[in-house]
């Protein structure tokens, strides 16, 4: 690949990667955007959390990859208290805390493998 090639493929690569981020703003005065849309945007951040989430916590075995769904994953137990608190409380320290909580008290204390 020749260096003017090279250049020319950077710059492209560029423009389209700021393109897509900076887009947004200038169509932000001039574009309104929908209520139902707004509404439908509160639910992208859980579902991408839960989609980060999910794997590790039914999964916790990086080595084998094995479905855990029992009482023998701690990952998934400390995960129970943590979802109550953040569900009741709507209190992202309050919610970090428990979680790590539970998850160092059922490594130090529970009778997992």
């Amino acid at each position: 690949m020749s260096t003017g090639t090279l250049i020319a493929v950077l710059i492209g690569m560029t423009v389209v990667t700021y393109g897509v981020r900076v887009a947004p703003l200038f169509l932000a005065g001039r574009v309104t955007i929908p209520e139902s849309v707004l509404r439908w945007m509160n639910y992208v951040p859980p579902a991408v959390l839960a989609t980060l989430v999910l794997p590790s916590l039914i999964t916790p075995d990086s080595h084998t990859n094995a479905l855990e769904l029992g009482l023998n994953n701690p990952l998934l137990l400390a995960a129970v208290p943590t979802v109550l608190v953040a569900w009741r409380t709507k209190n992202m320290y309050a919610t970090v805390g428990v979680g790590v909580l539970a998850v160092a008290l059922l490594r130090w204390f529970a009778p997992f493998g």
